[in-house]
């Protein structure tokens, strides 16, 4: 009476065994997947992981079905809503539906993606960085005095590395259109800048008179803003000491090339030696200088003894070369 039942029973288990591998069969007593109605992330895809808490079997099985891929992250200090009908469908199209298809998945899960707000004065110094680089002067410092315009910067929680775009003529300080553009490329920042690029300049320490010649403890290196001084300006005071000044000039300003010359050799009055040479005879005289003159520039000279104004080249401060 026994033996019909020996082949019943296998047959009606049959079904059973062949729809559950042996692994899955030890393993799905014990999976469980709890799922939140809200979630948190911070990276650019969202996981089964980050919607669910993912318990039981074994630690293979719960970190291949965290990993399972459901929609792409919201932008930072964004939400994004996942309906029941999309979560199940990622977790079909993974192969891993037969393991929680008798869950329960919310109607709606709210993801947010972390992030944190940006702000002016940091969007400035990552200007200022870029700008400096750009420049590659260390004489000169760049300076992002006011933003204007734009949306609120969210960004990811992570460091971001911004791609930015700023006017060919930067360089010459002033308004200009600015934008940062996240790593991704999906959202761009746009903004109005005021830039200022300080330089190293020379300017007077006290008021300097014309004709005045220049010495060390009458000049001064200050950092000014380059988009209000003269294109001439000068920016290193070797190229004005020993020269002297052109016109006067009070203290604190800024001294221009056109403002310093070479300073004369020889000057209206001065007594000179009046020099011939040619060939194989020299000859000298005295002779009495009628204009300012530099090295190697002609001034009228006249002969004491003659009283013959003749040209010559001023050769030092007391020697002016007499053409024959």
């Amino acid at each position: 009476m026994r033996k019909p039942w020996t082949v019943i029973v296998p047959l009606l288990l049959w079904p059973l065994l062949t729809w559950l591998s042996p692994g899955e069969a030890a393993a799905r007593p014990n999976l469980r997947v709890d799922f939140k109605t809200r979630a948190s992330v911070q990276k650019d895809v969202i996981l089964l992981g980050d919607i669910a808490a993912v318990r039981g079997s074994t630690q293979s099985e719960v970190e291949k079905l965290s990993r399972v891929k459901i929609e792409a992250s919201p932008l930072p200090g964004e939400v994004r809503v996942l309906g029941r009908d999309l979560v199940a469908s990622r977790v079909a199209r993974s192969g891993l539906s037969t393991r929680i298809a008798n869950l329960q998945i919310p109607e709606e899960i709210e993801v947010e993606r972390q992030g944190r707000i940006v702000g002016r004065d940091e969007i400035a110094r990552i200007l200022e960085d870029h700008l400096q680089k750009l420049i590659g002067d260390a004489k000169k410092t760049v300076r992002v005095r006011e933003l204007q315009g734009g949306e609120r910067v969210i960004v990811a929680a992570d460091p971001v590395s911004w791609e930015i775009k700023v006017s060919e003529r930067f360089q010459q300080g002033g308004s200009m259109p600015v934008s940062l553009r996240s790593p991704d490329g999906e959202r761009e920042f746009r903004f109005s800048a005021r830039v200022e690029i300080y330089s190293e300049v020379v300017a007077a320490t006290h008021y300097l008179g014309r004709h005045q010649v220049l010495e060390g403890k009458d000049l001064q290196v200050v950092s000014r803003n380059v988009a209000l001084q003269p294109p001439d300006v000068l920016t290193d005071p070797k190229d004005a000491l020993g020269k002297r000044m052109t016109l006067s000039l009070n203290g604190q300003e800024a001294l221009r090339k056109s403002a310093v010359e070479v300073p004369p050799l020889v000057k209206k009055g001065d007594r000179v030696t009046l020099l011939v040479e040619k060939n194989h005879f020299r000859i000298t005289a005295v002779g009495e200088v009628k204009e300012d003159g530099r090295e190697g520039e002609r001034v009228r000279v006249v002969n004491i003894s003659s009283r013959k104004e003749i040209h010559g080249r001023v050769i030092d401060a007391h020697t002016v070369q007499v053409e024959f």
